[in-house]
């Protein structure tokens, strides 16, 4: 049975109580708390100390990457379904259960239990999905409770697949441009690494024979080939801190830095930009057609955005809402936002059809995308091509240069 940790008010001291109790749910839990003559003020659920992956999740780095096993494409397929039996007519509680049934995600059919478990004890929908911050994101939440509110979760569930089924796209998008420089990266450091382990120690030793005078691009050569040989070790741990405390950099106070540095890049900031802006566009559209005020939906779509520097420059936005201003002046003077989708703006708010003009510009930004996406791959092939014709060079004149010293040896002989 579920143990559930509490903090309650007792009426008649005035003193807050904490303590621990069994029940089967959230509800029961409640109840077991007030039939006390307590007023509860939180209540959790404890987790399993026992259990593995209870406790792997603790773990720092490690609980981040197991905990968040459930995927976009997860949670949209769920949306989905949502909206099809909601629109049937199918209870709530029943549709959690039956989708609970149905996936195939062994970690997401846990979230959907508790999840069904916190409605039938009597908290809202919202309520019991904003326990799992990872898996739903402030975007969706604040979607769903804008459903709940209007009546029309059916709808809202409607809109939410449409939008997320954009985001997988533009997201895809996006990885396959940032994959291919990566892996043409480790392909050019496999084949280096292969040739300075196995090919020049041989070299190395044929030198050492003759007795010559070596080059210094040949010196240098075999000096970066020992000590890979030799210290490997030291090496893959250096990379690894580096990796680490950049990794701790990014996310902490170099934030900012670091996401300016990444929109600076030739046609990777170029990709980037345009698809955080068309993420931010389409999901305020898509917020504003939900029926969320403007100024709400302006925060968040820009929380959605995994970008410091874009994330503030669309936050400026609301505050120019905020003193009577427009939407699309402070985009203009952003310098962020292409002239075309500024326009656009301008004529949906003098209009009053700021959602469909947001749609659309969102649109156009994707095919923006596109092309960024198609001119940084035709860009990438050459660049990398030559720059592994580069190293390679570099290896080979290496290599070859100290036989011009040993056939003067041998002619001198």
């Amino acid at each position: 049975m579920p143990v559930f940790t509490y903090s309650a008010i007792d009426p008649e001291t005035n003193k807050t109580i904490t303590g621990k109790l069994e029940a089967d749910n959230l509800r029961y839990a409640k109840e077991q708390i007030r039939n006390q003559g307590q007023i509860p003020t939180q209540l959790e659920e404890e987790r399993d100390l026992g259990n593995l992956d209870s406790l792997a999740e603790r773990i720092p780095i490690l609980g981040d990457l197991i905990s968040n096993q459930v995927s976009l494409k997860d949670v949209n397929i769920f949306t989905q379904q949502m909206h099809t039996l909601i629109n049937a007519g199918v209870p709530l509680i029943e549709s959690l259960y039956l989708l609970e049934q149905q996936s195939e995600n062994k970690h997401f059919q846990k979230i959907l239990k508790k999840v069904r478990s916190d409605v039938i004890a009597g908290d809202s929908f919202s309520d019991a999905l904003s326990r799992f911050p990872k898996t739903f994101s402030r975007l969706y939440l604040n979607m769903i409770r804008s459903g709940e509110v209007s009546g029309e979760l059916d709808k809202i569930c409607e809109r939410l697949s449409v939008l997320l089924d954009k985001q997988m796209e533009l997201q895809e998008k996006i990885q396959g441009a940032l994959m291919m420089p990566f892996f043409t990266a480790l392909v050019i450091a496999a084949v280096t690494i292969f040739l300075l382990i196995f090919i020049v120690p041989t070299f190395s030793n044929m030198f050492g024979n003759f007795g010559a005078e070596l080059p210094m691009p040949t010196l240098v050569l075999i000096a970066v080939s020992d000590f890979i040989i030799n210290f490997w070790w030291a090496l893959i741990i250096a990379i690894g801190t580096g990796l680490f405390w950049f990794n701790v950099f990014r996310t902490g106070n170099g934030k900012p830095f670091v996401d300016q540095w990444i929109l600076t890049f030739p046609l990777i900031g170029t990709v980037l930009t345009k698809g955080y802006i068309s993420s931010f566009i389409r999901t305020l559209a898509t917020l504003v057609g939900s029926g969320v005020s403007l100024t709400e939906a302006i925060v968040t779509a820009a929380g959605t955005v995994d970008n410091y520097v874009m994330r503030v420059s669309f936050e400026r936005a609301r505050e120019s809402l905020l003193v009577g201003g427009s939407l699309s002046k402070p985009l203009e003077l952003s310098n962020t936002f292409p002239k075309m989708v500024v326009k656009m703006i301008a004529i949906g708010e003098e209009t009053g059809e700021l959602e469909r003009m947001l749609n659309r510009s969102a649109d156009f930004l994707d095919r923006e995308v596109d092309a960024a996406v198609s001119a940084l791959t035709k860009m990438i092939e050459p660049v990398m091509t030559i720059f592994l014709g580069g190293i390679l060079l570099f290896i080979l004149i290496a290599l070859y240069m100290p036989y011009f010293e040993m056939s003067s040896v041998v002619l001198g002989k």
